[in-house]
């Protein structure tokens, strides 16, 4: 296989698709339904976590620094719209810093905060990879390959686990409370019974 058809191979065309539904996502948020929100993300963050595992081994060759397309501006613009949207469940504990066990510290992390440096990643990808020269679409997968590795593939992983905390938690509620609403609702029935007899 030459190189041009590995760079446009089915699976790293899905990949790209997965990645640009992801950020197109996160930057209109929907109608706030966080069950939803929490569900959604599971969902295309597992796509992304397994996708990256079906691009080629290719290695960077022709830039140092590749583009970027997020701005600070964005990024903060998606940052504050996933605060906002999330709410009292964005603060979470975790580990500072697991790269050095010595310095392991517990630190006030931000949920948000770890959504947007995927959604960076993502966008920055893929806009790099859709320029469709064949030196920018080489050096997008080496480098979404090798920032996944480094950096932002362990703040996926982080954030899947506080969603799955969350949305598990929120269901069990809403289930508690739904079988708390049934057995008032068959006592009130027990005590109709009980005066028509």
């Amino acid at each position: 296989m030459n190189k041009i058809d590995v760079l446009i191979s089915p699976t790293t065309k899905e990949f790209v698709r997965i990645c640009r539904k992801y950020f197109q996502y996160l930057e209109s948020l929907p109608e706030k339904d966080i069950m939803n929100f929490w569900e959604t993300q599971l969902k295309m963050l597992s796509d992304i976590y397994t996708g990256i595992f079906t691009l080629p081994e290719i290695t960077a060759r022709y830039s140092y620094d590749v583009d970027k397309y997020v701005t600070e501006k964005a990024y903060n613009k998606t940052l504050s719209a996933l605060t906002a949207y999330i709410g009292g469940l964005d603060a979470f504990p975790d580990f500072s810093d697991l790269s050095y066990p010595g310095s392991i510290k517990v630190v006030e992390a931000s949920l948000s905060e770890l959504l947007t440096d995927v959604y960076q990643e993502m966008k920055d990808f893929v806009l790099l990879y859709e320029t469709g020269t064949l030196e920018n679409m080489n050096d997008a997968i080496a480098e979404c390959v090798e920032t996944f590795g480094r950096y932002w593939g362990v703040k996926l992983l982080t954030s899947l686990r506080i969603i799955h905390v969350n949305l598990y938690h929120q269901r069990y509620a809403e289930s508690k409370k739904s079988h708390d609403l049934e057995i008032d609702i068959e006592e009130v029935i027990g005590d109709y019974d009980g005066e028509e007899g």
